[in-house]
């Protein structure tokens, strides 16, 4: 007899429908039969007497649907912003300050209400701040200190260090003079100035960056010389934020001095420990493959957390050692994919929540009347001018033309998302009032939302 050659899928494709149904009556039928016999037998009383306590828990669907909402908002506003020569920072700013009280919830706040429920508010607040955390990674990891060296230290470290001396100076001066009812309640003379100074400082280096890619001008000698310069005024930003944060959170002198000295402590660790470590983990010559891949990711992200986590314990934030393991992190191929994978979901979902965490904290309505608006005015004019002179003059004294000096002053006022991240870090920490907050959040939109269109308007 001729044995049959049929495919085992083509014989079950040929099963009679009679086989068919008589299969399904003896194994899936009669099975289900027995169990409901079985089930009735052992018989069912109702609900039980009491429901199970609240636990206070927010329903899982109402974050998905948050979370959903805000993922493709932003996504639809950063791609508007690009259409109109705009960062994608610029259209998810806008989106959340929209989305937000200051908007939607003034105009239909029982809708506001129900499709950004308050409940929910804490969990976009957790999400966004890891996603902050994860962000500030790959930011150390672009602020490379050979690439500084390569291109010029002396050159990028005046316009550095002069775009972040000149402005802090202005905005001491623009905290002096505000009225008291700004300053909240409890914080210090001292600290408040200190952290109005910092924020007047900020240069974004992640949105600049994504900024000159855009216009065709990362990679030329003006355009280098701006990322140069911006990676050494950040480096020295997130470094002011450690001491303003210990001045904050010491209560005295002595108890500051004790927190900028484990802040001192935790940067030789990491660089003179943690870094030859991580070499060494992560060298070059590495086996590939996915388990190779799973053991390098583990050792980067338990790096970036635990050094969040020892910055945090210290009272300095947990941005900053976030930064730090970025700066230290071995730049191989390897960790490479790592990071850009990380990126990757902290740009499309994580940042987003933190954006609207961002837009929900802003109140523009506590910015009281024509004078609150003329202040709001008045620190968007400060910190646009302070930074744009701060960094126009050193350039030209360098022997750039007055027209690459005023690029670059136009480049180092781009604030992006790292100074939300700041003003952010300040509102938790008590420093800033929300009408204060307010005012800032506009100013980091409008001087963002000016560097491109004021490039292209040198250019003609």
């Amino acid at each position: 007899m001729k044995a049959s050659t049929a495919h085992p899928s083509e014989a079950a494709a040929t099963v009679a429908p009679r086989r068919m149904l008589l299969g399904y009556g003896a194994f899936v039928a009669i099975p289900v039969g027995v169990t409901a016999l079985v089930l009735a037998s052992v018989g069912y009383s109702g609900p039980a007497g009491h429901a199970p306590a609240d636990s206070g828990a927010v329903p899982l669907y109402r974050i998905l649907g948050v979370l959903a909402l805000v993922t493709a908002c932003a996504a639809w506003a950063g791609a508007m912003a690009r259409r109109i020569g705009q960062p994608r920072v610029v259209g998810e700013i806008a989106v959340a300050l929209l989305l937000g009280p200051s908007v939607f919830g003034a105009l239909l706040p029982d809708v506001q209400r129900r499709v950004l429920p308050p409940e929910v508010f804490p969990f976009l607040n957790t999400l966004g701040q890891l996603g902050v955390t994860l962000f500030m990674f790959t930011v150390g990891r672009e602020l490379s200190l050979t690439a500084l060296r390569r291109d010029g230290l002396s050159a990028s470290a005046l316009i550095g260090h002069s775009g972040i001396a000149i402005p802090f100076l202005t905005g001491v001066l623009v905290a002096l003079a505000l009225p008291d009812t700004y300053r909240p309640d409890g914080v210090g003379a001292v600290p408040f100035v200190l952290f109005m100074g910092l924020t007047l400082s900020i240069t974004a280096v992640p949105v600049l960056a994504r900024l000159l890619a855009d216009e065709g001008r990362l990679n030329t000698r003006l355009g280098t010389l701006a990322m140069a310069s911006a990676s050494v005024a950040d480096v020295t930003a997130w470094c002011l934020l450690a001491l303003v944060l210990a001045v904050a959170s010491g209560g005295s002198p002595t108890s500051a001095a004790v927190t900028v000295g484990w802040v001192v402590l935790f940067g030789l660790v990491v660089w003179c420990v943690v870094r030859p470590l991580l070499v060494r983990l992560l060298g070059t010559r590495r086996p590939e493959g996915p388990m190779a891949a799973a053991r390098t990711a583990s050792i980067v992200l338990v790096t970036v957390l635990l050094c969040a986590l020892a910055t945090e314990q210290i009272g300095v934030h947990a941005l900053f050692g976030a930064v730090a393991a970025g700066l230290v992190m071995p730049r191989t191929q390897a960790v490479e994919q790592i990071a850009w994978r990380v990126e990757g979901l902290t740009s499309w979902m994580l940042l987003p929540s933190f954006f609207m965490a961002v837009g929900l904290s802003t109140r523009l309505g506590a910015v009281h009347g024509a004078i609150g608006w003329l202040i709001c005015l008045a620190l968007l004019v400060a910190a646009a001018t302070s930074k744009f002179v701060a960094t126009m003059v050193p350039a030209r004294l360098l022997r750039f033309s007055w027209r690459e000096s005023a690029q670059l002053g136009a480049m180092m006022n781009c604030r992006g998302l790292t100074e939300l991240i700041i003003l952010n870090t300040g509102l938790a920490a008590g420093l800033l009032s929300p009408a204060l907050f307010a005012m800032l959040v506009v100013m980091a939109l409008a001087t963002t939302a000016m560097t491109g269109p004021l490039l292209r308007l040198m250019d003609d």
